[in-house]
């Protein structure tokens, strides 16, 4: 078998078939069209067989053996088209020689062109295939012709009417150029049938496996996007974090070292009264009260960071509770209200700012835009406090609708009194993702170091977001 497939193979190659060069076409085969493939080629064939070997067959002898040789054969050669979805060159091949060596019928040559092209997709491949199927077909049917009148297929159709067909002679109506310039145009009629039927379906396989791919690709892309937009919202949720949580933290570290400037002057005082100096009440009472009220703000600086952490993993939890509290509200949007609530806050833990804040039309700027220029302040403001602590912070924040928003803060990083080199403050993740979002809404922003000490921060965003 295996010496078999071999020799097919070389065949191929022989006739330019290669099974190499050609595109492999996924074709649905169905049952129903196998049997009746089966059927078809077998009755056709063996029709032809009995019309050709009736006159071997009556003489006996070989011609007898060969004529039942070749009717055994007929009747079991459709079989071959079992193969022909996963081998269709092989039962292209083995059915070319099949018609030519035996008495059969062209349409097993042609219904496996029809099963070739419709599985197998390349211009030379294809080509060569049909040029086969056209030579074998064409000798097929002037081979019928070439036979005595009585074991001709096609002299049957172009003979007249017989009273006796068992005595009476075959009169055709026509020459025998004629019927065979006939025999060879249905040979090439029925080639191009093959050819069309294969192609045919080859095209819907082709469209099938497109459209399918089409979907894969549309799945892939829509599970792509799902995965970015859930990589931005953890993204928006990061920075949301960094910006609340830091902002608080930072007032919070600021009163617990207020808290403990007045805690040691206490002490101080204490140790003062134990040396005999003397009891200054009244100073050791405005002590206590700076140290109690710092203490409460930082038990409420706390209680607010508490809340915001739940906050933050109330939108891990439910990713449409954290798309509605990334949205812009009251209290982290760029208004006069929540404006002086963030820099009444700084001042509270010990800021020293300077402002020159010129706002007009807010009520028509954009939520979006407001509420990155509520984090810019947030972020810079928090900054100040983070690396700077105890310098002075100068604020310049416009809006107009003709101009958009700018935010411009400036501190000192050197501290005073010190000849330390002037660095950018750095490792944190608040001005990087602050720079994103003023990308995002169609802004720029820009930050860092100049030649003086001052580290600058400068944000400047569209009046409606891009």
């Amino acid at each position: 078998m295996t010496s078999f497939i071999a020799s097919l193979r070389h065949l191929l190659l022989l006739c330019g078939i290669s099974l190499d060069d050609a595109e492999i076409v996924d074709v649905d085969t169905r049952r129903p069209c196998t049997v009746a493939m089966v059927v078809v080629a077998g009755l056709m064939c063996a029709i032809e067989t009995i019309f050709i070997m009736q006159d071997a067959v009556s003489h006996g002898g070989a011609g007898l053996l060969w004529g039942l040789l070749s009717l055994l054969l007929a009747l079991v050669v459709g079989l071959v088209f079992l193969a022909r979805s996963a081998y269709p060159e092989y039962v292209f091949a083995l059915s070319c020689l099949l018609v030519l060596a035996f008495p059969f019928d062209s349409i097993l040559s042609t219904m496996a062109l029809s099963s070739l092209l419709a599985r197998r997709a390349g211009r030379k491949h294809s080509l060569t295939a049909v040029l086969l199927a056209t030579a074998v077909a064409v000798t097929a049917q002037l081979r019928d012709t070439f036979q005595p009148l009585n074991d001709s297929v096609w002299a049957l159709w172009f003979a007249k009417p017989r009273a006796d067909t068992s005595r009476d002679p075959i009169v055709l109506t026509s020459g025998m150029a004629t019927i065979r310039a006939t025999a060879v145009g249905a040979a090439l009629l029925s080639v191009l049938v093959a050819a069309l039927i294969g192609l045919h379906i080859r095209s819907r396989a082709q469209l099938r496996t497109t459209a399918l791919k089409a979907d894969a690709a549309q799945t892939h892309a829509d599970s792509l996007r799902t995965d970015l937009s859930r990589q931005q919202l953890s993204d928006a949720i990061a920075v949301e974090a960094h910006d609340t949580l830091a902002h608080t933290l930072s007032l919070v570290a600021m009163n617990a070292n207020a808290l403990t400037i007045q805690t040691r002057k206490l002490a101080d005082l204490a140790r003062t009264t134990n040396d005999g100096d003397g009891l200054d009440a009244g100073t050791l009472r405005q002590l206590a009260d700076s140290a109690n009220k710092e203490s409460q703000r930082i038990r409420s600086q706390a209680a607010q960071a508490v809340d915001e952490a739940h906050t933050v993993i109330d939108m891990l939890r439910d990713p449409q509770a954290a798309v509605e509290a990334l949205a812009a509200g009251d209290d982290t949007s760029l208004s006069r209200a929540s404006l002086q609530e963030l820099l009444a806050s700084s001042t509270d833990a010990g800021a020293k700012l300077s402002t020159w804040i010129d706002i007009q039309q807010l009520s028509d700027l954009n939520d979006s835009i407001g509420k990155v220029a509520y984090r810019a302040i947030q972020e810079g403001l928090t900054n100040a406090r983070k690396h700077a602590a105890g310098a002075p912070v100068s604020l310049e924040v416009t809006a107009r609708p003709e101009t958009g928003v700018h935010v411009h803060l400036s501190n000192p990083v050197v501290p005073a009194g010190t000849d330390a080199p002037a660095r950018e403050p750095r490792g944190g993740a608040g001005l990087p993702g602050l720079e994103r979002r003023a990308h995002a809404a169609g802004g720029n922003c820009r930050y860092g170091v100049d030649e003086r000490g001052l580290f600058h921060l400068d944000v400047s965003l569209p009046w409606i977001a891009q």
